[in-house]
């Protein structure tokens, strides 16, 4: 029988009464953190002294929730990865007020180079969300890294801690939807084609009107970009096809 692996996330050791916080949905709270938040802490280890060594990055996302980031080769953090790719990334929505009252997603794991024949894909993803990225993604010495998720901390804001929740949590199953991924690079084009559609599905999922585009499409929901915000329509039940997912936008207009 194989041993059981450590968890990468130590947990208290002191035991915490679920009953004196306040209740909330903490795999909703972290995947929707994991899918609106446009920044996050990354922490990488200094090969030499073995301190921890923080920056800020963007976080763009995969469809099947894997969180991946830019790195120039030359910087501090690439050449930490390369040496030790054991990395942390907390995203919060920075600039908010008190960061301490609004959830924060802890996720820690390895960093996995993505190669040459992903990198189109990837690129694409990422300039979807952030249109200014061109300016450094032509860089010769572009890198980027996703993260295999091995643990998971959620904090829902004051007397909201969920320990429990475990990487597959947040993943979405792309299982059985093989023909929606496949299609979904060509849907979004013809969906931000439509004048004002991105900015109505921003409106349902709780944003103001404004000029929003689709950047992805996944089972789950939906993720909208506009110049200094992100959003995240969940749908009502998972969609598999083109089919579906035209049938779950027009029972939202309804």
């Amino acid at each position: 029988m194989p041993e059981a692996q450590s968890p990468v996330i130590t947990p208290r050791g002191m035991k915490i009464e679920p009953s004196a916080g306040a209740p909330f949905e903490a795999v909703r709270v972290a995947k929707s953190v994991l899918h609106t938040c446009r920044f996050a802490a990354l922490a990488t280890i200094d090969p030499l002294s073995g301190y921890p060594y923080t920056t800020v990055t963007n976080i763009a996302i995969e469809p099947d929730g894997t969180p991946f980031f830019f790195a120039a080769r030359l910087t501090l953090h690439a050449r930490n990865i390369e040496a030790d790719n054991r990395i942390s990334l907390t995203l919060a929505p920075f600039g908010k007020g008190d960061a301490l009252t609004e959830p924060r997603l802890t996720l820690v794991g390895q960093a996995v180079l993505i190669g040459p024949e992903e990198m189109e894909t990837a690129k694409a993803a990422y300039l979807a969300r952030y249109p200014k990225s061109k300016l450094y993604l032509a860089l010769p010495d572009t890198l980027l890294f996703r993260l295999k998720v091995e643990g998971v901390q959620i904090n829902g804001g004051p007397a909201r801690n969920a320990s429990n929740i475990t990487p597959s949590d947040i993943r979405t199953e792309l299982s059985g939807a093989e023909d929606l991924v496949s299609a979904a690079r060509d849907e979004i084009s013809r969906l931000n084609a439509i004048k004002g559609e991105a900015s109505r599905l921003a409106t349902l999922a709780g944003k103001k009107a404004g000029t929003w585009k689709i950047t992805s499409i996944d089972p789950d929901g939906i993720d909208l970009a506009a110049s200094s915000d992100l959003a995240r329509l969940w749908f009502s039940d998972r969609v598999e096809t083109l089919n579906q997912l035209a049938k779950a936008l027009n029972q939202d207009t309804n």
